[in-house]
Order: C-alpha cells, then structure tokens, then sequence
C-alpha cells in the first residue's frame, strides 16, 4: 500500500508540473509577448546591420521578444534552426539571407510558420511564385548596369572586371550570370574564381589578381566574410576593389552603389509589424531596396593610385579617407 500511495503522489507531482508548465505558457501569451525568431546566413557586417535595423525599427513595442541564430552558411544547421522555430511558439521567422529562407520556405508554404525573409538577392532562387506561401519580404538586389557604370567612371580603361564567388550560393551564381551580358555591353571581360568555403579565398584571390583591373565582390556571404583578406591582397598588386555592399567601404573597398542593410532592416521590420497588427502575410508583396547610397573611399583611391572625379565625390553619400571636396 505504501508503494502503492507513493506511486501516486509521484503522477500526482508530475501532472502538477506539468499543469503549470501549461498555465505559465498560456500567462506568457497572455502578456502579449510576440517572439520573432532571426536566423542569420553568416556573421558579417552587412548581415548583422539588417538584423539591427529590424530591431530598431521593432524597438518602441514592448511585446516584441528576438531570439537570434546564425546557420553559418550550412544547410544542415539552417534546417535545424527553421525546425525548432516551426515548433516553439515563434510568431514570425526572419532569415537573412538565401541559405535559410531556402531551409524555411517549405515549412511556411506547409503553413507551419510565417516566414519573412530579407537581404536575398534572388528571390526567384527561393520560388518562382509566393502566392499563399506564407511568405514575404525585401530583398537587397539593385540593378546591375548602374554599379558598372559607376566603376568605368571610376576607371575609364577598365576593361577585365574580375568577380569571385561561392558557386554554393545561388543568389552569387545569379549575380554572374546577369553580369556577363552587361559587361559584354559595355566591352567588359568577365574574369572568375569559384570558391566552395572560406579557406579557399586565398588562392582564389591570389590567381585572380593578376589577370584583372579591378574586382567586385557583390553579396556573396562567403566573400563578404573575407573582404580583409581581399583588400590586403588587392592593394598589394595596385587593384581596386569595388562592392555593392556599402558598409564595406569604410574598411577598404575604394566604392560602393549599393543599398543601406539598416535601411533594408527597418523595412523587414515595417513587415513583421504590419502581420503582428493583423495584415496577412500573403497580402504583402515582396519589397526591393528603397534607395541607393554612393559610398567612396578616398585613401584607398590613393593606394591603389586612382583619381576618382569630383563630381563623384561631391555627389556621394558617404566619403571616407579624406574631407569632401567643394
């Protein structure tokens, strides 16, 4: 009878534990608590900028609740990120980035989650369609043919444009191949180096340098993560190096034509607040960058011993190396 009584108050303890494991979870939604979940492709300025700027657009409401992940470009752990969101109360999860808006469109379109998705240069490399997917978001891809001309205004006998990418990443594999009908338009040799991970940017670089004017690194993750490297490398051999990611500028590349990442964030976080006040996510359409910053750097102009016209630097947003000329 003693085990008997003990056993009974052993299932007695647990379904208290249990009910108030259900009772505190019901007060938590009850407070008003809205969890946005934000898995990050990789940790890189321009990827950490858009994730501050959907915060600080987020920060005067006092329900939102941020968890924050980085899938460090694997697939495998981006499955596993966009698994545990579908399954632990997240209202709407964020992926900054293709690699996990790749892991998580099956599940939104399954209506498992809400998925909104920010800084994919390529949409269509998720879907050819989103209607009633449960999905939306703002890419961060701006026309090509404007950032060429920019750099043959910087460099008028620019003729052999080099890029170096991770044949990986489908947004990077997009960027090239809608690069090399612009350049073929403007008289512009594409020259390329894949790469499959970080370590092999070294070389990648390395070979690259000396059969090129100039190299443009275009919102590849991978790269992006190594631009040091680049710079160092570049600068050695007298080669501009030029981005579409302007936060990269202040670090070395001599110029950017690019969207603002924070800007890019606000408008992810316009979105999410939208589907917390009650839009369906459905009846938002996916958005593009607003505007486009002119980002220079001056004294990596001077290392590599290029004259970048005033004009130019008069009309830029951001100049760094130097004073504005009047």
């Amino acid at each position: 009878m003693a085990g008997k009584g003990l056993f009974f108050a052993i299932i007695s303890g647990i379904t208290l534990v249990i009910l108030s494991i259900f009772f505190v979870k019901n007060e938590i939604n009850r407070s008003g608590h809205y969890k946005v979940t934000i898995c990050k492709v990789i940790e890189h300025e321009a990827i950490n900028a858009v994730s501050d700027g959907i915060q600080h657009e987020l920060r005067e409401d006092p329900d939102f609740e941020f968890e924050i992940s980085t899938c460090q470009g694997n697939h495998g752990v981006a499955s596993q990120a966009v698994s545990k969101a579908a399954s632990d109360g997240t209202e709407v999860l964020v992926t900054i980035g293709t690699t996990p808006t790749q892991a998580a469109f099956k599940l939104a379109k399954c209506g498992k989650l809400r998925l909104v998705f920010s800084s994919v240069t390529n949409p269509r490399d998720i879907s050819a369609s989103f209607a009633s997917s449960n999905t939306t978001g703002v890419s961060n891809f701006i026309p090509l043919k404007p950032q060429i001309e920019l750099f043959k205004r910087i460099q008028p006998n620019l003729m052999k444009l080099g890029i170096i990418y991770n044949s990986s990443e489908s947004n990077s594999v997009a960027i090239v191949n809608a690069l090399q009908p612009v350049l073929q338009e403007m008289g512009i040799t594409l020259v390329t180096r894949c790469i499959q991970k970080s370590s092999d940017l070294p070389q990648a670089v390395n070979s690259i340098v000396g059969d090129v004017d100039a190299i443009f690194v275009s919102n590849d993750n991978t790269v992006l993560a190594g631009i040091s490297l680049i710079i160092k490398v570049c600068n050695l051999h007298k080669i501009p190096v030029y981005v579409s990611d302007t936060d990269q500028v202040e670090k070395g590349c001599l110029a950017a034509l690019g969207p603002n990442q924070f800007d890019i964030g606000r408008q992810t976080g316009i979105m999410i607040r939208k589907i917390k006040d009650g839009t369906d996510i459905n009846d938002i359409k996916i958005e593009y960058p607003k505007t486009n910053e002119l980002f220079i750097n001056l004294k990596a102009a001077k290392v590599v011993e290029i004259d970048i016209p005033d004009d130019l630097i008069n009309s830029a947003n951001k100049v760094f190396g130097a004073d504005r000329k009047k």
